[in-house]
């Protein structure tokens, strides 16, 4: 092969019309329908792919799922890292489920059985959310005018219960926040330090940069919804930004390792888990921590960013009420 002529293509003799292959680097090809400006994946079986590949010379294009979700796909540049995540899990899962069906076959029913097959019923209803997502669009792009399979199914009240998601329990006291702080290292104990006293997800966290700063205020653009949100620089967390702008890192990152490269999300969990010991939690229960030591609830929303306090209460607030005892003398013996 000679230098900078990239990967050669493979010779096929006896192709049909308008249907290219490209040798896979695990061994095998990958199939493609090639009109009207469109490269359109038909998969690496070669039998299924001369199958629609007769389909589409016929001018009847069936759109399949996993063909449907190769082109959502190239919406998640537009996605945030950690929705494309997510997203990306969802599709595998339910492009296995319904990798044989058309759009137009896809029912109400087949979305229920899945559902209630699948062992994660939290993972399901997402799924199922993606699901609609993703026909929603297809439809406005004209790929299908089949009726929505996600709308209309309907479960018992018990079936109800076992979908709803699980809400976590743990409280992070005090007490169980500083032994997990004494026990990591300074990397650990900043990055600790800086989501409890925002509020903020740990992406948003090792993303702060020191030009975030600016004039008192430290400002993050959170991954998730893109919203941007500036935290004023006082009191407890001043003191904890003088901390780690003194260390000596060449980083334009307020998280950095000793080489002052950007830690990632892995690395800071890895460093977690270690201090952690034999306790419970995790790193993210620190944001609902910051919500739920909020002195209200406005200010929980305020701090975390939410667009309303509904968001905030169903999810954040781990601790319960909390009440003053009744005012009553007590008649004295």
């Amino acid at each position: 092969m000679i230098a900078g002529m990239g990967r050669p293509k493979s010779v096929w003799l006896d192709a049909p019309p308008r249907m290219t292959r490209r040798a896979r680097k695990k061994g095998g090809f990958n199939y493609y329908y090639q009109a009207g400006g469109k490269k359109i994946p038909l998969g690496n079986n070669e039998i299924a792919a001369k199958q629609e590949w007769s389909r589409l010379e016929a001018g009847t294009v069936a759109w399949t799922f996993p063909r449907i979700a190769a082109e959502y796909r190239k919406l998640f540049p537009g996605f945030s890292v950690s929705t494309r995540k997510h997203y990306e899990t969802a599709l595998r899962n339910l492009e296995v489920y319904l990798r044989r069906y058309t759009l137009e076959q896809v029912k109400p029913h087949h979305i229920k059985k899945y559902i209630r097959e699948r062992s994660k019923k939290g993972a399901a209803m997402f799924e199922k959310r993606v699901l609609s997502a993703v026909w929603s669009w297809a439809a406005g792009e004209g790929y299908t005018h089949a009726p929505n399979p996600c709308r209309g199914i309907t479960f018992t009240k018990a079936e109800r219960k076992t979908f709803a998601p699980k809400k976590p329990k743990v409280y992070v006291t005090d007490a169980m926040f500083d032994e997990v702080w004494r026990r990591g290292d300074d990397i650990l104990q900043d990055a600790m330090d800086l989501a409890l006293h925002t509020g903020q997800r740990p992406g948003d966290i090792l993303n702060a940069r020191r030009q975030d700063i600016v004039d008192g205020v430290l400002w993050f653009t959170q991954e998730k919804t893109g919203a941007r949100e500036g935290i004023l620089v006082e009191d407890e967390l001043a003191r904890v930004l003088e901390r780690i702008l003194a260390r000596k890192r060449p980083s334009m990152y307020l998280i950095a390792d000793r080489h002052g490269q950007r830690v990632r999300y892995d690395s800071l969990n890895a460093r977690f888990r270690k201090a952690r010991g034999d306790s419970s939690w995790e790193f993210r229960a620190i944001r609902r921590k910051a919500s739920t030591d909020s002195p209200d609830l406005k200010r929980a929303q305020e701090l975390l960013g939410h667009a309303n306090e509904t968001t905030t209460a169903l999810h954040y607030r781990d601790r319960g009420l909390i009440v003053p005892p009744l005012k009553r003398k007590t008649p004295r013996i």
